[in-house]
């Protein structure tokens, strides 16, 4: 009995290690590749385009805001200026003129942060396109089985290779 124990422990145990063996003797055969993907991105003109039609953008609704929120400094002093001698009926409009002014702003306000958001995903979408086609052949080219975005390392070991240069000459920087 205690013999085959020892005999289906051996057997399991010799499984056992043909099956981890190809996943560690595979595991060293990787080629793994390191890429700085933020770096990458700072340096494609694209993104230069991308953050001035941005700021284009932002500056159009700042400009609209400004003159909103003037206008409705100017309408509160007014109506804190006039208040006391105003028949009641008028004085009610004016209260309802200013809280209409200040909901329009909140909703340009949200308004400009959706179509900011928008637009931003709009403008990025064929740049992470083409910076993703830069890192496809640089895998390719060079035979890496995985190439990984730098910023989501916790360690680097010596057995994988930057290729940040390598996609950015993909990408002609």
């Amino acid at each position: 009995n205690n013999v085959r124990y020892i005999s289906m422990k051996r057997t399991f145990l010799i499984l056992c290690a043909a099956m981890l063996f190809p996943i560690f003797a595979g595991a060293q055969s990787h080629k793994i590749g390191i890429v700085d993907s933020q770096k990458v991105l700072s340096e494609m003109p694209e993104m230069k385009s991308m953050q001035a039609e941005l700021d284009n953008l932002a500056k159009k609704y700042e400009d609209t805001l400004v003159q909103l929120q003037k206008e409705f400094q100017t309408k509160y002093q007014d109506f804190v200026k006039e208040q006391e001698t105003m028949v009641e009926s008028i004085k009610s409009r004016k209260q309802q003129e200013l809280e209409d002014l200040s909901k329009r702003i909140q909703d340009l306000n949200n308004v400009a942060q959706q179509d900011m958001q928008k637009k931003q995903v709009e403008l990025f979408a064929p740049i992470q396109t083409k910076l993703r086609e830069a890192i496809n052949k640089v895998g390719n080219d060079g035979g890496f089985t995985y190439i990984m975005d730098a910023s989501q390392m916790l360690y680097v070991g010596s057995g994988s290779e930057d290729v940040t240069s390598l996609v950015k000459s993909k990408l002609g920087l």
